[in-house]
């Protein structure tokens, strides 16, 4: 059997999912406006494949993702002033996600992407 030549950045946990996405992230938002804020992820006490997304969407509030594999889900929910959001987003490496959601406020909705990086 041989060795492959896999890029640390490219391996993701095999034990538990929800590890590789675990911690603090700069974000850069490409909204209407370019965004730059922080999110903090942890796992939810609640249910061991999700996650939690503190100040997801500069909300200052969190979002509930979903993890299976190297996607996450963002369940259609209401978070920080009666915001809506709902969408996904993919593990690239260690270093960093990337997310696709819609954002609604006050009943105008926008298409985000979002690049998680530290």
């Amino acid at each position: 059997m041989t060795a492959s030549c896999v890029p640390d950045d490219d391996l993701f946990p095999e034990t538990d999912d929800v590890e590789a996405y675990i911690g603090s992230w700069n974000v850069m938002d490409n909204s209407l406006k370019s965004l730059n804020y922080k999110v903090t992820i942890r796992k939810n006490p609640s249910n061991s494949a999700e996650i939690l997304l503190d100040n997801f969407a500069g909300s200052s509030d969190e979002a509930v993702g979903l993890v299976t594999g190297k996607t996450v889900t963002v369940y259609n929910q209401r978070i920080g002033n009666n915001w809506r959001v709902s969408g996904s987003g993919s593990y690239i490496s260690t270093n960093r996600l990337e997310f696709s959601y819609d954002l609604e406020i006050a009943g105008d909705t926008e298409a985000r992407r979002a690049i998680f990086s530290r």
